[in-house]
């Protein structure tokens, strides 16, 4: 019995001395903005060594695991990369990212007249993001379910928290993009030399008169013009 009791003692230690070593985790988190102050929701923090991804969150908050001396890359749509280095071993380091603006720039894509500065960005975007756009929401139930047995609700797949974060991203990039395009046409600029409003009296107008994404997408930039008087005759008679 002592012999067996040796052996087991003796097989945990050369466990634990041939075992790899388990570096210790640090949470790195903090904020991304740029020069401005201007916070970036969404930007895609990478962490080179362990191969791991996060997003920033709509107030610029990120959080990724990461171990000492970890490279941090962190990317955003119409900024110059940044890396950042992970200096602490243990508990929570705060690294604050203030991103630099960077020129239009797709990798790939010959910048033409073929492309509008919308188009240019949108590309850019699907390009940064496609890892998650691609990446097929779970069912709500398995494919094997026999037909007439009712939905089979799966807490690890469908409703897990991962799989809420990927369809809510989905859900505002979407959302984000229809956004873009909008105000890639409906520009200050251009409301501006229809209607020859300027300043606070231009950013009313333009709220008070947003338009919608499938109005946008159907008119010509010379209905534009006219859509955008009638809408003008029509707010200062309020």
């Amino acid at each position: 019995m002592k012999v067996f009791i040796r052996i087991i003692a003796l097989g945990c230690i050369l466990s634990m001395a041939f075992a790899p070593k388990v570096q210790a985790q640090v949470t790195v988190t903090g904020m991304i903005s740029d020069s401005n102050k201007l916070v970036l929701p969404y930007a895609t923090v990478s962490n080179l060594n362990s191969g791991k991804r996060s997003l920033s969150d709509q107030g610029g908050y990120y959080k990724i695991s990461a171990s000492r001396n970890d490279r941090l890359v962190v990317t955003f749509v119409g900024y110059k990369p940044d890396t950042v280095i992970v200096t602490q071993s243990s508990g929570t380091q705060t690294i604050n990212v203030v991103m630099e603006s960077a020129g239009k720039f797709l990798k790939g894509v010959e910048i033409t007249s073929q492309y509008t500065p919308y188009q240019v960005d949108s590309m850019e975007r699907r390009n940064q993001y496609g890892y998650i756009l691609d990446n097929p929401n779970k069912p709500l139930a398995g494919g094997s379910t026999p037909e007439g047995a009712g939905i089979v609700f799966s807490p690890i797949t469908r409703f897990s928290k991962k799989e809420k974060q990927k369809r809510q991203f989905k859900e505002n990039y979407e959302k984000m993009e229809k956004e873009k395009y909008i105000d890639s046409r409906f520009t200050p600029v251009l409301v501006s030399r229809v209607t020859g409003l300027k300043g606070d009296s231009l950013q009313l107008f333009m709220r008070d008169n947003y338009p919608d994404y499938n109005t946008m997408r159907t008119i010509n930039n010379n209905d534009l013009l006219y859509w955008i008087t009638d809408k003008y005759k029509a707010w200062l008679k309020k």
